[in-house]
């Protein structure tokens, strides 16, 4: 088998429809793959409304919801294909765009993730890659005064954005799958990360693209802020240690002090944002005491999962 589709479901089923339909439109049947569907308990008319229609998808059950990570582990483990494609259930992809990166990664041996170019329904350019994993600069990026005086981008690659992403099978059976210490967020960017480490290369194609309907599965924007900063900041424990994660979090303090003061003067459109943002970033603050205590920098056993309430 040459390519192994997994695709993580959550209570999106008409929108999983259209990311099928767009893989099998765009897919030739000589290409020999799968599509497995690992479903985390949706405990609605997913598994009915897809299986009735595409019969030849492996449908995955779950009894809990457990996070994105452990989803697509389970479906990696399942797979036989060469190459596995990460796709999140509100993705369409456009023509040739699968057959592109496999072309691609297919050339170059050192390929350890592959990603391609994300727009929004509008045909915008939407996030596709970080130039940022757990870097202090990146904080420091989102200081108005800082960022107003010194203009500092890195051009380098660190990750891709988790929605779509190609991987060799033996790159996964080198580096391991996610870490099942993380829900939600962040857990592409600490994959990405030991990739690097294993001097693997990361590569991103801008000339194909994939339709993300970015959040469909998250309702409460609230919650979302919360376990975004929750997920970053183990990150940040994982790939810096406990004196890097001290740091993170002066910093973001240092941040918060300041952006008060120069929103009034740099940036008055940065006021809509701050207040609810700083709220949420705060409620976490028992999380950010516990995660040093509670989990490894290593990848976790499964044994616990960082999950905002």
């Amino acid at each position: 088998m040459n390519l192994s589709i997994i695709i993580v479901n959550y209570k999106t089923p008409d929108l999983l429809n259209a990311c099928i339909e767009s893989i099998k439109r765009t897919l030739s049947n000589d290409l020999n793959y799968e599509i497995i569907i690992v479903d985390n308990f949706s405990n609605d008319n997913s598994e009915k409304k897809i299986k009735s229609k595409f019969e030849d998808i492996i449908w995955i059950q779950k009894n809990e919801n457990d996070g994105f990570g452990r989803a697509n582990n389970i479906g990696i483990q399942k797979a036989i294909g060469k190459y596995i494609l990460l796709l999140n259930s509100d993705i369409v992809v456009a023509e040739n765009t699968i057959l592109e990166c496999l072309k691609k990664i297919e050339k170059d041996k050192n390929i350890g993730v592959l990603g391609c170019k994300l727009l929004n329904d509008d045909g915008s350019n939407q996030k596709s890659i970080y130039h940022y994993a757990a870097d202090y600069l990146d904080v420091l990026n989102s200081n108005l005064i800082f960022d107003y005086f010194i203009k500092i981008k890195s051009k380098k690659i660190k990750a891709l954005m988790g929605s779509f992403l190609l991987i060799p099978q033996h790159v996964l059976q080198n580096v391991g799958l996610f870490d099942p210490d993380f829900f939600m967020y962040c857990e592409e960017l600490e994959l990405c990360n030991r990739i690097l480490k294993k001097g693997y290369k990361i590569k991103y194609i801008d000339t194909v693209f994939a339709y993300h309907k970015h959040g469909a599965s998250s309702t409460d924007e609230n919650w979302v802020i919360k376990q975004k900063y929750l997920s970053n900041a183990l990150l940040v424990y994982k790939l810096r240690g406990l004196f890097g994660y001290f740091l993170y979090h002066f910093l973001f303090v240092f941040n918060s002090i300041s952006n008060f003061f120069a929103m009034w003067f740099l940036d008055k459109k940065f006021r809509k944002d701050f207040w609810n943002s700083e709220k949420c970033f705060y409620s976490n603050f028992f999380y950010y005491f516990v995660i040093p205590f509670k989990y490894s920098r290593h990848i976790g056993d499964g044994k616990r999962i960082l999950r905002r309430n």
